[in-house]
């Protein structure tokens, strides 16, 4: 027996045990099976003409057409694929009662697995084609129909693939509706499509032309089934203290037996009211707004000030009232993210863990980073903490990014102090924007914000913090490295990868920025970190993927790494980091090509480079700066470019970048950035973490400025916030970029020695701002050890 046949009887028997039970029609699918043809078919190609439109009327038919060709030739391995393809062709096709079956037997078989993958689409297919079957045998309206076969297959489901499901169904129109445009366009020119294209194409298919029949009678029956299983409360008022109150949105599962472990997300922004998606995983959810705020998002906010002895306050009244089980766990995102460690660091008794993404940390990587002020500290606390008086359509609609980048070009072009960047951005002067200003240094007030070192060595509950290589990682990285540092055995676990903050909270795609993520970087993280608080409230397994205090996704192999520590942070125990070591290389000050080297070694022949930016000269106002991973030209403006010898073998860089500069700098002050990025054998380049900016007179220390000395050599240290993993293959190089900070969209800082805040371009005294590299300045890249 070949191994083709093999597995086609394998199947068969798998697929009977399976049907045992439902209706005669199970006995064609069996027929259907023991005549598919041998595996060489699965590459053939099908006659194709596609419509030039998913909505010419012409479409289903010529879709049916297909799908009636591909199923008497179609076959697959898989069981459970295999029937989830068969439902969707036997749809399209018009079997309606056959398709229901088979989604049927899918349920059956995949029962209690991931309710987002099969079972999901299995429910889905099977409500539609129900409907369909409905629909034609009792001659009703299809409205009708739907909402009969919805009131059969999910309420019967429990919450957590109910909301899978639902959620599912709410995918937007347009979202289904592109990919099948795209593969009309990709195979109308061919004439034909191969049988496993064809396949796909009948499933994509499937989900737009459904969606085109039942998307508006989805909001009627999701509402009604929310309430048959939810108990939700919009606008709840918890007294905080004499006079304070605190609104918050709750919702509980109408079908739980006694108290549960309580959700809480403290923020000033109602977007993220996820009390209901808690809810759906068996928790009562609770969306408390910051001290000043209401549900609707209206309400002025002084950020950071309250904001953990409100939350204490609230945890200390849910653990009072008698759904609550006495359990409560914080989860976060940027600022409620902050939140999170203002609430943990006094220690509420019912507080039993906290699970964050991308934390905002004040005063280290908001409203500056690296000591250096980014003009979207304005955006967010229009959107976030003001009242009254914002511009129309501050943040309404698809333009608001290109709306707030021409304000960034305005102001850039004008000369004016940057304590002026409020009134030139809101056109009014702000008290909060004002406020932090004056803080330009990690001072008292920012550190009242954060946790005491003792108050650090005191957190004792579990944590859980998810960040990214790509702008999502400094606050986290502070957090997990402090709490570490104080108490060296706390239970805490930080998992990072190739994302930005965008892409942890709305769902991992398959591409970022123009690079395409390895497959096991493709992970629902906001899903994640609920199997992990199941983990820690009920007792379930703890996700493999976070089985140790460090997990890390290595870009380019495809795999997750668990490790004790990371090995570039200084502070951490050394034995930790010991199978690790730092690849060292040094600046070339010799140029070659357009481009210096990175050298083993420093350069026996001594010597220096410069780069020199005028300040001034804001001819550049309307150059945005790239935003791709894989940009076809690296961005060398106002930068140095330095290219390593290719690497001889395969090499795995992880942890952060650090280096020490033997520079002599114009002026008393000077804003550098540092990127580091791959470069393939064949040209194609590849960013490996976001740019670290710092502002040199803080570098090594946040809290004291020391002005560097003009015109004189000396050494300058760091460390980048920022961590990266990628395994490097033979025949690729590192590429360096260090560059002057002169940016629309940041301050400028013009090395006077003044506040930064109140330079203008007089500062620049008509002189390019000028820094020399030295033949002995290196940086250090973290490799696997030997």
């Amino acid at each position: 027996m070949s191994g083709g046949q093999v597995s086609q009887v394998s199947h068969v028997s798998r697929l009977s045990r399976v049907c045992l039970g439902l209706r005669a029609r199970c006995a064609l699918m069996f027929l259907l099976l023991l005549a598919l043809p041998a595996p060489w078919v699965w590459a053939q190609e099908l006659g194709f003409r596609p419509p030039r439109d998913p909505d010419d009327v012409a479409a289903v038919d010529v879709m049916r057409d297909l799908a009636q060709r591909i199923l008497p030739v179609y076959q697959f391995a898989d069981t459970d694929l295999y029937l989830a393809n068969v439902t969707a062709l036997q749809i399209v096709s018009g079997a309606h009662g056959a398709a229901y079956d088979s989604s049927r037997a899918l349920r059956r078989l995949v029962r209690g697995g991931a309710p987002e993958g099969l079972f999901g689409r299995a429910v889905i297919d099977g409500i539609y084609a129900r409907a369909r079957g409905i629909e034609a045998k009792e001659r009703v309206a299809f409205a009708r129909a739907y909402a009969r076969a919805f009131q059969e297959l999910v309420p019967p489901l429990d919450n957590a693939p109910a909301a899978a499901v639902m959620a599912r169904l709410e995918m937007p129109l347009a979202t289904v509706r592109e990919p099948v445009r795209e593969a009309f366009d990709r195979w109308r020119a061919r004439g034909s499509v191969p049988l496993a294209d064809a396949v796909a194409l009948v499933r994509t298919w499937l989900e737009y032309e459904s969606r085109r029949s039942f998307a508006v009678l989805l909001p009627a029956l999701i509402a009604a089934e929310d309430r048959a299983r939810y108990e939700a409360q919009a606008d709840v008022r918890i007294p905080v203290r004499a006079g304070v109150v605190i609104h918050a949105s709750l919702v509980r599962p109408g079908r739980a037996k006694g108290p549960l472990p309580t959700l809480l997300r403290f923020t000033p922004d109602p977007v993220e009211d996820d009390a209901r998606r808690s809810a759906f995983k068996g928790y009562v959810g609770i969306t408390a707004y910051v001290r000043g705020r209401t549900p609707d998002g209206r309400g002025a906010v002084w950020p950071f000030v309250r904001d953990g002895e409100d939350a204490a306050a609230v945890i200390d009244w849910i653990a009072r009232q008698p759904w609550s089980d006495g359990r409560v766990a914080m989860l976060g995102d940027g600022y409620s993210g902050y939140a999170a460690w203002a609430a943990a660091r006094s220690r509420p008794a019912a507080l039993k863990a906290i699970a964050t993404i991308a934390p905002m940390a004040p005063g280290i990587d908001f409203p500056m980073a690296g000591q250096i002020y980014r003009n979207a500290m304005v955006r967010w606390a229009q959107a976030h903490a003001q009242a009254g008086r914002v511009r129309a359509g501050d943040d309404a609609g698809a333009d608001a990014d290109a709306r707030w980048q021409a304000r960034d070009a305005a102001w850039y072009r004008e000369d004016h102090p940057y304590r002026h960047v409020d009134i030139a951005l809101l056109d009014r002067t702000s008290r909060l924007i004002q406020t932090w200003l004056a803080h330009p240094s990690h001072d008292r007030y920012w550190a009242k914000f954060l946790p005491t070192p003792q108050q650090f060595g005191q957190i004792d509950i579990p944590v859980l913090a998810i960040a990214g290589y790509y702008g999502a990682e400094a606050g986290a990285l502070y957090y997990h490295e402090e709490h570490r540092r104080h108490r060296p055995n706390a239970d805490t676990t930080l998992l990072l990868g190739p994302y930005d903050p965008a892409s942890i909270r709305q769902g991992t795609a398959a591409t970022l920025r123009g690079h395409t993520l390895d497959a096991v970087a493709r992970v629902d993280l906001p899903e994640l970190r609920y199997q992990w608080l199941d983990h820690v409230f009920k007792g379930a397994k703890k996700p493999a993927l976070l089985q140790d205090r460090v997990n890390v996704q290595v870009m380019g192999a495809d795999q997750w790494r668990h490790l004790p520590a990371l090995p570039a942070l200084p502070a951490l125990p050394a034995p930790e980091a010991a199978q690790r070591t730092a690849l060292r290389l040094y600046l070339d000050t010799r140029q070659a090509g357009g481009a210096h080297r990175l050298l083993p070694s420093p350069a026996e022949s001594g010597g220096r480079t410069s780069l020199s930016v005028d300040l001034a000269d804001r001819g550049d106002a309307d150059m945005p700066w790239p935003d791709s991973l894989r940009p076809k030209q690296l961005p060398t403006r106002n930068s140095i470019r330095f290219v390593s010898d290719p690497l001889p073998k395969d090499t795995e860089i992880l942890g952060s970048l650090r280096g020490e500069f033997d520079i002599t700098p114009s002026r008393q002050d000077v804003d550098l950035s540092v990127s580091l990025y791959e470069q393939t054998a064949s040209g194609e380049v590849l960013l490996l973490s976001e740019p670290y900016d710092f502002r040199a007179s803080y570098a090594g220390h946040r809290t004291y400025r020391r002005l560097l000395r003009a015109g004189e050599r000396q050494s300058l240290a760091f460390t980048a916030e920022r961590v990266t993993a990628r395994r490097l293959p033979a025949g690729s190089r590192l590429v360096l970029l260090i560059g002057i900070n002169k940016r629309r969209d940041r301050q400028i800082n013009f090395g006077s020695g003044k506040d930064v805040n109140s330079e203008t371009n007089a500062d620049a005294q008509g002189l390019p701002l000028r820094v020399r590299w030295h033949a002995r300045s290196h940086v250090e890249i973290p490799v696997a050890g030997p």
